[in-house]
This record gives structure tokens, sequence and C-alpha cells, in this order.
């Protein structure tokens, strides 16, 4: 058997054997071991990642690999930002404001969705651990991925006989820490649906078909199908009364959840939040100006809990302009302002709240109550017709997270 002798000089390694000698720069070295080179690709930030897919077909190889994908997706990262829908500007091809979290800020990764040519244009209906599901004209849906710019038309999803044909919602469950894979659950009314039955399709980017929900789909009233949250596993949806329903993805199963006690003198819940962050279900109530109460579901659906009381007492000594004073204080539209989103971090201390206030979005942090604006939004562009009107709600505020997930 030959011998090698390896000598490092300059940083040069020299490798002699009986056979060859050969010599190559440390560089070299990593990048011929896959082990190596994968544990220290996995340490990069995605948007590097991403750059590095262009340097060799083999580190393309690498970081393609779905295996790299799942491990990748098991470190946590924070959220990248938020794009977020200026209400009632235009209908087809929206644009979308950007509002950026990232402790190293970049250029808005678009202003409209040009993924695919679709003569409507296509608007985003919820935002899922990377991905985004989008919807166009004729009834067409999308799978975007806004880190790679790639984009799938899913098929149309069949409408079978006793089916009304009307769309109460369509929500995507990603989960990269599991699998590549998505499903999209569609969900409709039956012709009978006054008597309390639905019509459910699920679509699997694994068999790239849609098929039939195969349990019975029952409709308490109340729910809003349209804004689903993908959390613990499942599509979850809030509803106006104090039983909600959520699916299963795994089970494929649906099931109930419970909402929090409806006050004494209210005929139906009203909430001004329901969003996930850090695998945290969050709900917030609009009972009252302030404070208001953010609560959070129990893992086992047992039902919520009070994670935090916000007072905005500070934010209105700050942003004078958010109050309506020709309201009385104890008016629910007294303070002038939405919530886009509850931003769970890892060390909880650094939690904060997303507030929209007229024209300007501020960072509220949840434990010490202090502010920080992170968009003047007449800057960006986007001031409103009336200086005291709100641009944004938290149901066209999407979660954007780097990704290199295929769609």
């Amino acid at each position: 058997m030959p011998s090698t002798i390896t000598t490092i000089t300059n940083s040069i390694i020299t490798f002699t054997s009986s056979s060859q000698n050969y010599q190559q720069s440390p560089s070299e070295v990593i990048a011929n071991l896959d082990d190596l080179l994968t544990e220290i690709l996995i340490r990069l930030p995605i948007k590097s990642l991403l750059k590095f897919k262009s340097v060799s077909k083999h580190w393309l190889s690498l970081i393609s690999n779905p295996v790299f994908c799942r491990r990748l997706s098991l470190i946590r990262k924070p959220i990248t930002g938020l794009f977020v829908d200026r209400i009632a500007l235009k209908v087809n091809n929206p644009e979308y404001d950007f509002i950026n979290l990232d402790s190293n800020p970049s250029s808005p990764p678009f202003r409209t969705l040009t993924f695919v040519n679709d003569s409507y244009g296509i608007q985003i209906l919820q935002s899922c651990n990377g991905l985004l599901l989008c919807s166009g004209g004729h009834g067409n849906y999308y799978i975007c991925n806004p880190s790679t710019n790639q984009c799938r038309l899913l098929p149309q999803a069949p409408v079978g006989g006793g089916v009304s044909g009307s769309i109460l919602g369509v929500n995507l469950a990603f989960d990269p820490s599991k699998s590549s894979y998505y499903q999209v659950v569609y969900v409709g009314a039956c012709d009978s649906f006054l008597d309390g039955q639905l019509h459910m399709e699920i679509y699997s980017s694994e068999t790239g078909d849609w098929r039939p929900y195969g349990g019975i789909l029952p409709a308490p009233s109340g729910i809003n199908f349209n804004t689903g949250v993908f959390w613990n596993g499942a599509i979850n949806w809030e509803s106006s009364s104090e039983i909600s329903l959520y699916f299963d993805v795994d089970q494929e199963k649906v099931k109930e959840m419970p909402m929090p006690p409806i006050p004494d003198g209210w005929d139906r819940g009203i909430y001004q939040y329901f969003g996930e962050s850090g695998s945290h279900l969050h709900l917030t109530d609009f009972y009252g100006a302030s404070p208001f109460i953010v609560y959070e579901m129990r893992t086992d659906y047992s039902g919520w809990f009070v994670k935090y009381h916000v007072d905005l007492g500070g934010v209105t000594a700050a942003f004078p302009e958010m109050i309506r004073t020709y309201r009385d204080p104890q008016d629910l539209d007294y303070y002038e302002y939405s919530i886009l989103g509850v931003v769970r971090e890892e060390n909880d201390d650094d939690s904060y709240m997303l507030l929209h206030l007229p024209n300007k979005v501020v960072h509220y942090d949840l434990k010490d109550n202090t502010l920080k604006e992170v968009l003047d939004v007449a800057s960006n562009g986007s001031q409103a017709v009336d200086a005291s009107s709100l641009q944004y709600r938290w149901f066209g505020a999407f979660q954007y997270h780097r990704s290199l997930a295929s769609v």
C-alpha cells in the first residue's frame, strides 16, 4: 500500500505518496470534505446560502439537498420582515410595502408579485415558514418562495356534485422541520351549507393531486376560514363564537378548538389579531380601547391563557395623533391603531408587537413598554388620503422568512 505524507507550508497543503504528489490550499481541502463543508454552511445565514448556490454545481447540490434543508429548518432564525398589503388601493395585482425587521436590512424582495404572468395579477393569501400561498385570476392558486423567485401553479381543486362552488377559504400547511412537502386545504360550501355541512379538498405537493377529506366537516357559525394559521401541525381558524375548528394535518382530522369566553353583554367575540410566531399561537381581544389582552393557546388545545396585558397609555403619550378626540374614551375605536404582528423571540424578554398608527409602524417592547419607529409610511410613498386613517390590517400582513424550500 503506498504511503502518504502531508505537509503544510505557507497555507499550502502538500500530499505526497508513492504514486503522486499534488498541492491544495486549505479552502480547497474544506470544499472537498462534504461533512466539514456542510457543518460550515449550516451555520451561515440563508441570504448567504442563496448566493453560494452559484459557487459550483457541487455546492448547489449540497445546499439543495433535502437533508441539509431539513437540518437548516431546525435552527431557529428570526423573522426577516413583513409584507403588508395596502387596503383598498388595488384589487388586482396589489402592491406590497415591506417592513424590514432584519438586523442587516436589505432591499424589499418585491413590490408586486411578478413571479408568474397572470393577467389578473396575484395576491398573497397566507405566509407559512418561508412560502407564500397566493391567488390569481380564474380560480388559480400559486405557491411561491420569494427568496428563490420560484412559483408553482396548483391544479384546479375539483368541485364535485353537491358542492356549490363557493370558496370559504384556502390555507397552506408547511413544516420544513418534518418534510420538504406541503399541503393546501380548500374549504368550500356544500349545497347543504345551511344544514351545517362543508366540503374540503387537500392538495399534497408530494403527489401533485387533490383528494377529498374523508370525514364529515361541520360548519359552526362564525368561523373565518379565510384567515387560517398554521401552528402545532394544524391549520387553525378563529371564530366569533365560543367554539372554532382546527385541521390536524398529520391525522387529517377536523377537531374543535375553544375560543376565549365572550364577555357578558356581548353576543359574539371580537378580535383584532390572530397569528403565529416562534411556535406560539396568539389571539388579541378587542373589547375595549385599552388595555387589551394577548392570549396564547396551549399546545394541547385545552384553552387560552393570558400572555400579555398591553396598555396603550405610553403609546398615546408618544403619538397623540392616534387618539380620536371626537370619540368617547370608552369607545372601541377611541384609539386609531392596528396590530400587525406579535413577534416572539428566542429570549422571550425580547418579544415585541408591531403596531400600525396613523402613517407609522412602531416596535412595541412587550416587557418594558418602550417604543421604536420602524417605518414612516408617508415617506414610503404610501400615505393615506386621510392622515388619520390606517393603511394596514393584520389579515394583510404576511411574515417573510428567507427559505431554501422548493415549491
